[in-house]
C-alpha cells in the first residue's frame, strides 16, 4: 500500500513539473507555418545587432538566395529587397522580385514559401493565396 501510494505521489509530481514547464521556451508559430533549417530565437536586440548575429549564422550568401527566388519564379530580375529574418523560429533571406516575396532557407537555398509582398501584413484579413515551395503543400503554378 505504501509503495502504491508513493508511486501515486511521484507521478503526480511528474504531471505536474511538465504542466509547469508547458509554454516555456515556445517558439511563436506564424501563419503560414514552414520549417528551415537554421533555428533562432528572438534575443530582444537592437536591429543593427540583431543583422550582425543572423548574417553569422547564415550558410548561404545573398547572391545564392537571390538566384533561388529568381529560379523559383523562372526569371533573371534583380531583387528589390534581400535581407535575413527570423521566421517562424528559422533564420530564412526574404527576397522580393516583381512583387514576390520568396523565403529562402538561409541554410540550404531552399525555396520555403512565397506570397505576394506586403501580405503577411494583410494575411489574416485577406485569406490565403500563398502558395509553398519545396514541400508542395500548395502549388499556385
Amino acid at each position: 500500500m505504501k509503495k502504491t501510494m508513493l508511486a501515486g505521489i511521484g507521478a503526480l509530481a511528474l504531471g505536474l513539473l511538465a504542466l509547469a514547464q508547458t509554454g516555456k521556451g515556445k517558439v511563436e508559430t506564424q501563419n503560414p507555418s514552414y520549417q528551415g533549417s537554421i533555428p533562432v530565437q528572438e534575443r530582444g536586440m537592437g536591429e543593427k545587432d540583431e543583422a550582425q548575429a543572423l548574417q553569422a549564422m547564415a550558410r548561404i550568401t545573398p547572391e545564392q538566395a537571390v538566384r533561388a527566388a529568381q529560379q523559383y519564379l523562372n526569371t533573371s530580375a534583380s531583387p528589390a529587397k534581400v535581407a535575413l529574418d527570423n521566421e517562424n523560429g528559422y533564420l530564412v533571406w526574404e527576397v522580393v522580385i516583381g512583387g514576390q516575396e520568396v523565403k529562402v532557407d538561409a541554410g540550404t537555398g531552399q525555396v520555403l514559401h512565397k506570397e505576394v509582398y506586403g501580405q503577411e501584413e494583410d494575411h489574416e484579413d485577406r485569406g490565403n493565396q500563398e502558395d509553398h515551395g519545396q514541400d508542395g503543400e500548395e502549388s499556385g503554378e
